[in-house]
């Protein structure tokens, strides 16, 4: 009997435990969420709030921060009650950003920006240059490339985390080089550049087929690249003229022909 009974206490124990932690009420929020942007290097401080039937209790409570669009999402755990600090990496996309913490079957969500980080880094290797955007959102400046004494203008559109490569052409010879987005330069002195004729510029290296930049071609391949009638011999006209009269004909009689039969 005193085991039985030692039993029944043990499990009725456990029973009003059970009852009592589902009867519990729990509410979530989140605080410390400053209005204005985050910028990318910067930390971001902010408290989990979790009540238990209206009391500050300290558990484990799941977050996820993700970006609008979902290109970047963060998944992670903290104590609620407690102040939370995550830095804001350069990788993050700019605009609306939530933040969503979840304890059980409460769950709250709340929104904070983030800023532009627009960081690009230009270099030339041998005959290249490198266009690096290292910021969070797309690179839409343009960039002036002088070559000896030419300059053109090209408009990029390279987006977060992507690299662009543009090959430097000019006629055979060494030239100084200097590269600017009104913001960022850099020069180079004595760079090996190839002969391509009178065209002086950068062309985009993943163009297939691409021999026009800054709004010209490199004539020499004009005719490889376009066909027109001018350059049709006459005589290949004519035949061809004839065979389509030709069939036309014969269509012409066949159709006579089931008419009569």
């Amino acid at each position: 009997m005193g085991e039985r009974s030692g039993l029944l206490i043990v499990l009725s124990l456990v029973l009003l435990t059970t009852a009592l932690v589902s009867a519990a009420e729990f509410s979530i929020d989140i605080s410390g969420l400053q209005a204005e942007e985050y910028n990318p290097g910067e930390n971001m401080t902010f408290k989990i709030i979790l009540l238990e039937n209206g009391i500050e209790t300290q558990q484990q409570v799941d977050y996820i921060l993700s970006d609008a669009l979902q290109k970047k999402e963060v998944i992670s755990a903290t104590t609620s009650n407690e102040e939370t600090t995550i830095k804001i990496e350069n990788d993050f996309p700019s605009g609306i950003w939530t933040m969503t913490a979840i304890y059980g079957e409460s769950e709250v969500t709340r929104s904070f920006n983030v800023g532009e980080n627009q960081d690009v880094e230009l270099r030339i290797e041998a005959d290249s240059l490198i266009i690096e955007n290292n910021g969070n959102t797309r690179y839409t400046k343009t960039i002036q490339i002088k070559i000896g004494d030419t300059t053109n203008s090209y408009i990029q559109n390279i987006k977060a985390g992507d690299i662009k490569v543009l090959k430097l052409i000019s006629a055979d010879g060494t030239y100084n080089i200097e590269v600017t987005d009104g913001i960022n330069t850099i020069e180079r002195k004595d760079v090996q550049l190839f002969g391509t004729g009178n065209v002086v510029g950068a062309i985009d290296e993943e163009l297939v087929d691409y021999t026009g930049f800054a709004g010209a071609d490199d004539l020499r391949k004009v005719d490889d690249r376009m066909i027109s009638l001018r350059k049709v011999p006459l005589s290949m006209i004519f035949i061809a003229a004839v065979g389509i009269l030709a069939f036309l004909v014969i269509v012409e009689r066949k159709l006579a022909k089931r008419k009569e039969d």
